[in-house]
């Protein structure tokens, strides 16, 4: 029996003025002045996310939702001077769906690869390792490998003109990585069509993070007359611009709502001076987002956040340093935070697989008979499969060309994959207002399961550095931001077949305007050498040769067991307070900014759901809305204060421009 697309009355204005998903027969087409201020706006956000990554190292990024109010803003503004709105609700839709998706391609894959594609070639006369152990690994397709083309690179000083007279010496080094990151970005869409119809009309997930953007595309809200929503939002503001203030004139006091302290300073004696960094932070924004966020999401993250930090006392007590993060960020050690964060996403993984193995059986016979329940209205089933298959095919043969074997490159993407899907059906469901997972990738299940006595120097670099994107940082992992733009996209009974192209389009305009102004940035600043970790990578990998590790494969098996276990505890025991996508989020840096404020937020829920029920709650949550709409009023000037001049200016972000940990 094939599944059917969802059939509803027309859809009702619910409490926030949110719409019920559409009928097919009700989906509109994209109109075109909502598509020229798209793309028109998406330089101005993705030239701010290179500039300024603070703003984009969290779910809900600064640029695309700051945009969006300024749209908004005006469109009001028009509405009161035309008696009409310029831009309907599909029209603002489809402009931030643009910006929402372009910006993430722009984000933290750009800021961590771009500062290696110059820097083995253009100091390598300055490092033997450079010359004798990175380069002759390297592709000219994606790294420079000689630094007379670039030498003005490294210098500075010269402004954006210039840096497009150079666009040529860029070219292929910009199709290689637009290859890379599209390929990778364009599967992740057509997983996400296959799997949209489960997740946003079956399964009905929440979608935590779209609130306050979908509040924004529809002008004629009620929740846009509620005094909580203003009330938290002049409140919010005005803090936000005495501590802007503060930056320029010490003498105002400021009003600390970010780090308020260290609990680690407290901890000076063995083993407890080993228990890293705890931040005890407020962050309005961030405990806002924890308003959306289920209760057992919230609870079970603080909880195994400290038993993160149990697990660094104990096992320093046995003799093993941990440092600030504990465990190793490269080759497995004691703790075992990121074999532990492995087993646990491909515990949830397998469990998404497993309570999605009815839709999936249809959805192969819709691909296999070519059948397409909404036809008109999506692209098939078929056609999404065939997409992804390519784009796959055209990642593996990326990794093929620059001379890995086909066997390892595609078990690292599939790894990567796996990782994807959990990381946007989590979001999707649970809104999880941070993902950071520091150094997280698919070489340490290498290091852990394999080793690397049976990999050469060659195969150790070329892997790391090409598919460095997958190993560092997912605060801005792409996969998320279009289905969230799907989701919305339903909400404004947006055709989701038009929608399709749009995302694709703006993924591959995100990634050519993130390369664009990436070397901008550069050769207005000049360019460092960034390459010295990665140098260290490899040799560390290339000489040490290490056998399987058995203890982190143990633990990667612990972790794996532990999240099907409270899979299945929570299907049979209703309102089971601990949450298997806490301990998959928390055994990695990420929740430790955000900890503390999720923690009152949790408390503040509990307590007005006690004693004022749902009356209380949507009013907690319209103040959640105006804390977000405050906080981020304030960044956008300062943001573009700080674009213009280059002064460090007060920002919302979990880091500051000063340093991380301001």
């Amino acid at each position: 029996m094939s599944i059917k697309p969802v059939v509803q009355e027309p859809a009702q204005a619910q409490p926030d003025g949110l719409l019920s998903t559409p009928t097919i027969e009700r989906a509109r087409g994209l109109r075109l002045r909502g598509l020229i201020v798209g793309f028109a706006l998406l330089p101005f956000t993705t030239y701010w996310a290179v500039e300024i990554v603070l703003s984009v190292i969290f779910s809900l990024m600064i640029p695309p939702v700051a945009t969006l109010m300024v749209v908004a803003l005006l469109n009001a503004i028009g509405r009161l001077i035309f008696r009409r709105w310029l831009l309907e609700t599909p029209d603002l839709v489809v402009i931030f769906t643009i910006l929402f998706v372009g910006t993430a391609m722009a984000a933290e894959w750009m800021n961590v690869c771009v500062p290696l594609w110059h820097s083995f070639g253009l100091y390598a006369e300055n490092s033997e390792t450079y010359r004798n152990r990175v380069l002759p690994h390297l592709v000219p397709w994606l790294f420079h490998t000689e630094a007379e083309p670039i030498r003005e690179y490294g210098i500075g000083g010269y402004k954006f003109p210039y840096a497009l007279t150079k666009l040529r010496v860029w070219l292929p080094i910009f199709l290689g990585w637009m290859g890379l990151f599209g390929f990778a970005a364009l599967a992740m869409l057509c997983i996400n069509t296959l799997m949209r119809r489960l997740w946003t009309q079956q399964e009905r997930l929440a979608f935590p993070i779209i609130q306050v953007p979908m509040l924004l595309c529809q002008p004629q809200s009620p929740l846009w007359r509620s005094r909580y929503l203003w009330g938290a939002f002049l409140v919010t503001f005005s803090i936000g611009v005495i501590n802007g203030l503060h930056v320029f004139f010490p003498w105002i006091p400021r009003i600390n709502v970010r780090f308020l302290a260290a609990l680690n300073d407290y901890f000076t004696s063995p083993p407890w001076n080993q228990v890293g960094w705890i931040p005890v932070g407020l962050f309005p924004y961030m405990a806002a987002i924890g308003v959306f966020v289920p209760n057992d999401l919230l609870f079970s993250s603080v909880l195994f956040y400290f038993v993160r930090k149990g697990m660094q006392v104990i096992t320093a007590a046995m003799g093993y340093e941990q440092g600030v993060f504990g465990g190793g960020y490269l080759v497995p050690q004691p703790p075992y935070f990121s074999e532990q964060s492995w087993g646990a996403f491909l515990g949830l993984f397998v469990s998404v697989i497993y309570a999605s193995r009815g839709y999936l059986k249809e959805v192969w016979r819709e691909i296999k008979t070519g059948e397409n329940p909404e036809a008109g209205y999506a692209l098939s089933a078929r056609a999404a499969f065939i997409g992804l298959i390519l784009s796959l095919a055209g990642l593996i043969g990326l990794g093929v060309a620059v001379g890995l074997p086909w066997w390892l490159v595609t078990i690292y993407v599939a790894l990567f994959m796996a990782f994807s899907v959990v990381v946007t059906r989590l979001r999707a469901q649970l809104g999880a207002p941070i993902h950071e997972m520091a150094f997280m990738g698919p070489h340490q299940l290498m290091i852990a399961f394999t080793g690397t006595q049976n990999l050469t120097e060659s195969t150790i670099a070329k892997l790391m550095t090409t598919f460095h994107f997958m190993n560092r940082l997912h605060r801005t992992h792409p996969m998320p931001y279009q289905l969230e733009a799907m989701k919305m996209g339903e909400l404004a009974r947006l055709n989701q077949r038009a929608l399709f192209f749009v995302i694709a389009a703006a993924i591959l305009l995100g990634i050519f305007l993130g390369e664009v102004f990436s070397i901008n940035r550069y050769y207005r600043d000049g360019a460092g050498d960034w390459g010295g970790s990665m140098a260290g990578v490899i040799t560390q990998l290339a000489d040490n040769r290490y056998p399987p590790n058995v203890t982190a494969i143990a633990f990667f098996t612990g972790a794996f067991s532990f999240v099907l276990l409270l899979d299945f505890i929570r299907y049979r025991i209703p309102g089971f307070p601990i949450h298997p996508a806490g301990y998959a989020l928390s055994m990695n840096f990420g929740i430790d900014y955000v900890w503390f404020g999720l923690g009152i937020v949790l408390l503040i829920k509990l307590f007005v759901n006690r004693y004022f029920g749902l009356t209380g709650y949507e009013k907690l949550r319209a103040v959640a809305i105006g804390v977000i709409l405050g906080e981020f009023a304030i960044d956008m000037p300062l943001a573009v204060y700080h674009l213009i001049t280059g002064q460090a200016v007060y920002t919302i972000s979990i880091n500051g421009h000063l340093g991380w940990n301001q």
